[in-house]
């Protein structure tokens, strides 16, 4: 199935159409993430079909780290998915990565997430660690995870291209 796509920045008020990202915690955390971007310290994309309907979503942050760029918050629709909507999302963030002069993106998977894992080491992410994230959940509650730590040299072909 070839799917026609278009890669382009979050705008405000594609917020509402984000729903399927991960619930209104995740929406809530894209906002923040979007009012970032107005400082220049991350850049959210989305890609949507020709009709305009978003089906992924993601950012990078380049506060963590003056020499990565972090991605984060990276969701493609659960009915599109295995579709190359996540290569394709990961190559524009790291696009963006590379535009800041930074040479390394990372990112962190959680354990129990074997099928992005997968995609990530094929694209040509490595194991670089592992930590305990966490993040708001509904309810006021947090969810708390292990990660492991990838990251992927800028400088080297992505093994996805």
């Amino acid at each position: 199935m070839k799917l026609r796509l278009s890669v382009r920045d979050l705008e405000p008020t594609d917020l509402g159409e984000l729903g399927w990202s991960g619930g209104s915690e995740h929406v809530r955390a894209m906002a923040e993430a979007l009012q970032a971007t107005y400082a220049d310290d991350m850049a959210v994309l989305v890609v949507a079909l020709e009709n305009g309907r978003l089906v992924a979503t993601g950012a990078v942050d380049f506060r963590p780290d003056p020499q990565a760029g972090e991605l984060t918050m990276l969701a493609v629709h659960e009915h599109l998915q295995s579709l190359g909507l996540g290569t394709r999302l990961v190559a524009a963030l790291e696009k963006r990565t590379r535009a800041r002069g930074r040479g390394t993106a990372r990112l962190t998977v959680e354990h129990d997430n074997p099928r992005a894992r997968a995609l990530y080491l094929r694209l040509g992410y490595r194991e670089a660690g592992s930590r305990v994230e966490s993040w708001p959940v509904a309810g006021g509650r947090t969810y708390v995870t292990a990660t492991t730590v990838l990251e992927r040299d800028l400088n080297q072909p992505s093994a996805g291209q």
